[in-house]
């Protein structure tokens, strides 16, 4: 059986039972014609420890994690909002940090109610694409703070070819197709999950098969090109600026997204494989929606844990406190933050802009169209090279 192609569903029938019912039916073994008699149920014919079975077990274990996912993630956000002092980074890390608890959230409700699973997972791939594409700007502003001052830092520089390092491309053209190839993905994923929900209502995706005549196949590749671009890209824009941004630790932050996204991909992949080459099948334990739904997203659950963890010490805080002397001093809360003209480096201090309680953070955060201005007027600097020159 080949990874593209199911060798036991030749005709245009999916496999796949639709929907996945609750109960238990009599596991027969792994041969013969019942060799599927658990595919269709939530709930194998054997429990999996003491009086659970495994997807009683798995709800409550990745419920568990998503809650301790959302806490630790939670728990980052109050101390940024409460330490607002620069709202451009601060409000991108907030941003970042929701993908985790989203990605638990949307992981576990599948498990719950399987049927769902077409219809939710490709979502959670929109949230990873704005992530993704907020990462890369993080990074911008870590590099300049606004785009005048990022017109002038990218239009100095010379990035070198990835084959021949003698041949440079000028630092704004190459951070423009840097730009279009990330952000490429989030539309890129959204379309795909529009058409995943449109074709499983159809009942031509088929979650089980890798078979050209369903869409579960194309749309898998397409995802994975689009997401393999983006990530490449914005890896690339790390290694070429990364002597840039030594003050901002670039390579944890780096690691504490990407390896989420990173991770997730490879599993992605490892799972359609063991899937086409039947190495990971329905056992007395084990029904068609635990293959196939519940152990992919149990371990999405799990792993988000430690990563909420690794981004809140990625993504302290500690860097946008005030000086306390001024404090003591009665003086307001000041963080100096660096910011380039072209007379060379000036000092701005800034003040907590939180509010009481962070209010005025959590507001910025809710805000959706502020997202889409700061993509509009990153477009308009890429395509007018003038732009931020003559302000």
């Amino acid at each position: 059986m080949g990874l593209f192609h199911d060798s036991s569903n030749d005709d245009t029938t999916c496999p796949m039972p639709r929907p996945l019912v609750a109960g238990s039916f009599l596991y027969l073994g792994a041969t013969g014609s019942n060799n599927k008699a658990n595919q269709g149920t939530l709930d194998a014919s054997e429990n999996f420890i003491g009086e659970y079975t495994f997807h009683k077990f798995n709800m409550i274990l990745s419920g568990a994690c998503t809650a301790a996912t959302c806490l630790v993630i939670l728990f980052t956000m109050i101390k940024h909002s409460l330490r607002f002092s620069n709202p451009n980074e601060q409000l991108k890390i907030m941003r970042i940090a929701t993908l985790l608890p989203i990605y638990s959230i949307l992981s576990f409700i599948p498990i719950c109610f399987p049927n769902s699973y077409v219809y939710v997972t490709g979502w959670v791939e929109v949230i990873q694409g704005i992530a993704l594409y907020t990462f890369l700007m993080l990074l911008c502003d870590f590099l300049a703070p606004n785009d005048r001052n990022r017109v002038f830092f990218f239009a100095s520089l010379r990035i070198p070819g990835r084959m021949d390092n003698n041949k440079t491309t000028d630092g704004l053209t190459w951070l423009q197709k840097t730009w279009y190839l990330v952000l490429q993905y989030p539309i890129a994923a959204f379309l795909i999950a529009i058409a995943e929900c449109i074709t499983e209502a159809a009942g031509v995706y088929c979650l089980e098969s890798n078979n050209g005549h369903f869409a579960h196949l194309w749309l898998n590749i397409i995802r994975i090109i689009s997401l393999g671009l983006a990530i490449m890209a914005t890896l690339r824009f790390y290694t070429n600026l990364k002597s840039h941004m030594q003050d901002h630790k670039p390579l944890t932050k780096l690691l504490a997204f990407k390896l989420v996204v990173g991770l997730v991909f490879l599993e992605q992949i490892i799972f359609m494989i063991l899937h086409s080459t039947d190495a990971l099948k329905e056992t007395s334990k084990l029904s068609y929606a635990d293959v196939y739904i519940g152990i992919p997203t149990m371990i999405i659950c799990i792993q988000m844990v430690p990563f909420a963890f690794f981004f809140n010490y990625a993504y302290s805080t500690k860097p946008y406190r005030v000086n306390d002397s001024s404090a003591r001093h009665g003086n307001p809360q000041e963080y100096l933050a660096v910011e380039e003209n072209e007379a060379g480096r000036t000092y701005k201090s800034r003040q907590y802009q939180g509010g009481p309680l962070g209010i005025y953070a959590w507001l910025a955060f809710c805000n959706a169209l502020e997202f889409f201005r700061e993509i509009t007027s990153t477009y308009h600097y890429l395509e007018d090279r003038e732009y931020g020159v003559d302000l």
